[in-house]
């Protein structure tokens, strides 16, 4: 299971993203991308998904802020 230090990070992560604008965000996607860096945070947000609850919809909004479904 995912211990619950990795899904404070992730919710951090996640809550990060979504108070971002716009052009922030494509800015952000690009240096992540470049610094491969993305999974690493796709799969923390995986994470949240999967625990459910108020996380998973945290999440998966996230993901899709990113471009992403929660079904990827």
């Amino acid at each position: 299971m995912t211990s619950e230090s990795n899904l404070e990070e992730a919710r951090s992560e996640a809550q990060l993203i979504l108070a971002l604008q716009d052009e922030e965000v494509a800015k952000i996607f690009f240096q992540q991308t470049m610094r491969r860096n993305l999974s690493r945070t796709v799969r923390h947000l995986d994470r949240l998904v999967k625990s459910g609850g108020d996380d998973r919809k945290l999440g998966e909004s996230a993901l899709e802020r990113l471009g992403f479904s929660a079904e990827h």
